[in-house]
């Protein structure tokens, strides 16, 4: 094999890091184009996808693309069964964090990374300070990072471009081919104008209302990705901690009892458990999310009134209520669910609360001990541990409460 002395690109932006140092245009330029006619040679056979600076070396000026362990022929590019490893988290491509089908895009947006450290010294995600697996994945599939611009005032509005589109998130949206990066690189050798101040300009402009508009879409898919993972998470915690024993219970009854059986469908989020005499009794929870408990206020300002909106989230015990619920019988018997939040991991534990009417208060409500709904718990809960027409009782999660519900209505 070929030996090649001259180190790797990782060194050599090591080194310029160091002295702090930008590679001038001219090299940026020169290095693009050897890199761009390099990966266009492999990505005819090949799909590399383990392209870092670690895996580019100089010999006698001339870049090297090495280490094709991972590599994939081009042909076999679909058939994501056959995914062999995985790519060093800082360059992997978003489709590759979420095992979708290997094509020549993805070493596009892995030589896009390179492309950026070679014109501004730094990774994408330098700043964002990330550790484990999980933090390289959510950067990958949801970050923005910093125009190329910004971090290297003398690189040219073109250059920086065509790294940003090659990084792109979605496949749609980046180069398709290295014909394209080529053409795009071609760019800067346009000839230069009276327009071209102008141009650059209404460049920079445009580019950055691009930018600001994608960290915008990737918030909110971050923030949807959330919620879902976050709903999940109460799910699993409503099956495991109430579903599954209460089906357990059922089930030991209905194998004992020679008639009807006593029968529990399950929702997401919720259980109708219909019991031998044909009465239900309905179990509904809700996840609680920020976006639903922003309130706001008008408070007198310098000027005259200021509307201030604020995140009001339920708490109980100073701690984070992540799911509330009701447990109702046919005739409005039962009581609330609440799911708080443990300090010590993601995970909550459940409480059951038991309403009752204040003695000495006149109004009733029956029959006794009901449940809240849903959409009066928030004001309710605001009256917790004070005086106030109900009398509220909250204790650790017992399935004797469901029993006893059962025992009376079936």
């Amino acid at each position: 094999m070929e030996y090649a002395s001259g180190g790797t690109l990782a060194k050599l932006l090591e080194s310029n890091r160091k002295k702090k140092e930008h590679f001038s245009k001219d090299i940026i330029i020169e290095y693009f184009s050897q890199l761009i006619s390099g990966m266009e040679a492999i990505n005819q056979y090949l799909i590399h996808r383990d392209i870092k600076p670690d895996n580019i070396l100089f010999s006698e000026g001339n870049l090297k693309i090495t280490d094709f362990g991972l590599s994939k022929i081009v042909a076999q590019s679909t058939r994501t069964s056959t995914f062999k490893g995985f790519g060093c988290y800082p360059y992997l491509a978003p489709e590759g964090w979420r095992f979708d089908k290997n094509t020549i895009q993805m070493d596009i947006y892995s030589m896009g990374f390179v492309f950026y450290e070679l014109a501004t010294l730094q990774h994408p995600f330098e700043k964002l300070r990330l550790v484990n697996l999980d933090d390289w994945k959510n950067a990958h599939l949801f970050e923005t990072p910093p125009k190329p611009q910004d971090l290297n005032s003398n690189l040219p509005i073109t250059i920086s471009q065509l790294i940003l589109k090659m990084i792109e998130k979605s496949t749609k949206e980046r180069f398709q081919n290295w014909e394209e990066v080529k053409e795009s690189l071609k760019k800067d050798e346009l000839p230069k104008t009276s327009n071209t101040p102008h141009i650059d300009s209404l460049l920079k402009k445009r580019l950055e209302k691009d930018h600001q508009i994608k960290e915008g879409i990737f918030e909110r898919v971050k923030r949807q990705n959330e919620i879902e993972e976050y709903y999940k998470l109460v799910a699993y915690q409503y099956q495991k901690n109430i579903y599954e024993p209460l089906k357990k219970f059922i089930d030991e009854f209905n194998d004992k009892y020679e008639g009807r059986s006593i029968s529990i469908t399950q929702s997401t989020y919720g259980s109708t458990i219909t019991l031998i005499s044909g009465e239900n009794i309905t179990i509904t929870v809700e996840p609680l999310i920020d976006e639903n408990f922003y309130r706001e206020r008008v408070v007198n300002g310098l000027v005259g009134p200021i509307t201030i909106r604020e995140l009001k989230r339920p708490v109980y015990d100073s701690r984070l209520i992540m799911a509330w619920g009701e447990v109702r019988t046919t005739n409005s018997r039962g009581f609330n669910l609440l799911l708080v939040k443990k300090d010590t991991d993601v995970y909550g534990e459940w409480f059951v609360m038991l309403n009752t009417n204040n003695p000495i208060v006149a109004e009733r409500r029956l029959p006794e001990p009901f449940p809240f709904r849903l959409n009066e718990l928030e004001e309710e809960l605001g009256y917790l541990n004070i005086t106030h027409i109900y009398e509220m009782s909250v204790r650790n999660l017992d399935l004797k409460y469901f029993i006893e519900l059962i025992e009376e209505f079936n």
